[in-house]
């Protein structure tokens, strides 16, 4: 019986450390801000914050020039980033959802807080 028990309380404390160690999620924050093309705000496009390090990606939609990570994205952790834009016309077109290109893919780095934030982009023209 003593075994019983002893088998049963040690069952009992690794189902505890593996729904600790299961329950844990890495916080992410959210970054948000206006992206513009030569100071126009991009009709449509998407913003990618690529960690420099080992982590999750971060991305948004831009919609008439604003993006947000709670919004149909996934925020940050915080840290060195490379930003990747891609700007459309947002004239949809049979292959094209989003419309033609405004330019090719912008890429740049920031170093983005680990808290909520906001980011503001005007792409250059090149």
């Amino acid at each position: 019986m003593r075994v019983f028990v002893r088998i049963a309380w040690l069952a009992w404390i690794v189902g505890l450390v593996v729904i600790a160690a299961c329950s844990h999620e890495e916080k992410l924050y959210r970054v948000s801000g206006n992206v513009t093309f030569s100071g126009k705000p991009i009709p449509k496009g998407l913003i990618f914050f690529d960690p420099q390090v080992d982590g999750p990606q971060g991305f948004a939609n831009i919609v008439d020039g604003k993006y947000d990570t709670s919004v149909q994205g996934k925020g940050v952790r915080g840290g060195n980033y490379n930003i990747r834009v891609n700007g459309f016309t947002g004239i949809e077109k049979n292959e094209a959802p989003f419309g033609d290109a405004l330019f090719p893919e912008y890429t740049g780095t920031k170093d983005l807080p680990q808290e909520d934030s906001t980011f503001d982009l005007d792409v250059p023209k090149k």
